[in-house]
């Protein structure tokens, strides 16, 4: 949750003030009622003092003063709301200040030729940090358009750069400088895991490419991205959990699958609990 220190130098708050006007009033106004009432009543006794009979002036007087304090309370309440709206608007900004870090963050991850396992390592890390604080300010909005435009930049997020920046790494590049393997083993390696994604349908021929080729007989003796990112679990968690995004994708018929939109992290084995709903999300 986000936690939101109280300021101790101010013990009695606006809210407080407010509320307890609203009690004297509502009861002065209910003991009022209940006095016009008993005069009413009297008005049919012959034994009641007429000086304590209610007029309809007094009937009138009383409805005008129950209408001013229902509008002091209706003031009340659209302060109320103002506040709300207010607190709303401050976490979506900020929220959304959090989402512009990631896409900042994923545009800097190295891909293609350039693609290095320590850059990877060190930009997950941060995303995974980044989207720790994204959601608890998420998860502290209420649900109205606010939430729908901070949902729709996520999406915007995920699927327009990080999505495309995880489906450009190349394993190759990886393999050839992360471990001793020669040019010519490795070559072999990729064609039969070329031959090997042919067979799998579109969405998972990256998958089983890079896991055909992680688990080829040349390459696995000497080289495995086990263990090779350090932040894995946390941002499996945080981007590839299906079962923990539910709200962030709500209104899509889209689903996430690591071996999809990061196949290199899957067969990077991420923990079973990261792929599991998290009760607190």
């Amino acid at each position: 949750m986000l936690f939101e220190k109280l300021s101790l130098n101010k013990p009695i708050s606006l809210d407080s003030i407010c509320l307890l006007l609203i009690i004297v009033i509502a009861t002065a106004y209910i003991t009022y009622g209940a006095c016009m009432i008993n005069g009413l009543v009297g008005n049919y006794d012959s034994n009641y003092d007429s000086n304590y009979k209610v007029t309809f002036f007094d009937f009138i007087n009383g409805v005008a003063q129950i209408a001013t304090a229902l509008a002091f309370v209706l003031a009340w309440i659209q302060y109320r709301k103002n506040i709300t709206q207010q607190r709303q608007l401050i976490i979506a900004a900020e929220a959304r200040i959090q989402i512009d870090k990631m896409v900042v963050v994923i545009e800097s991850i190295k891909v293609g030729n350039e693609t290095n396992l320590t850059n990877i390592d060190q930009s997950i890390t941060q995303l995974s940090n980044i989207a720790t604080n994204f959601d608890e300010l998420y998860s502290a909005m209420e649900e109205d358009i606010h939430k729908a435009i901070v949902r729709m930049q996520w999406q915007d997020m995920h699927f327009n750069h990080l999505r495309r920046i995880f489906s450009d790494i190349d394993p190759v590049e990886i393999i050839r400088s992360e471990s001793s393997i020669s040019d010519a083993e490795l070559d072999l390696a990729v064609v039969d895991a070329q031959e090997e994604s042919e067979k799998a349908i579109i969405p998972y021929k990256k998958y089983v490419f890079i896991q055909t080729l992680i688990n080829h007989p040349i390459i696995s003796p000497k080289f495995s991205l086990k263990d090779k990112f350090n932040s894995l679990d946390m941002f499996v968690v945080h981007f590839l959990n299906d079962k923990n995004l539910d709200c962030l994708f709500y209104g899509l018929m889209s689903h996430v699958d690591i071996r999809v939109c990061a196949p290199i992290l899957a067969v990077a084995e991420p923990s079973q609990w990261a792929l599991e709903k998290i009760p607190s999300r």
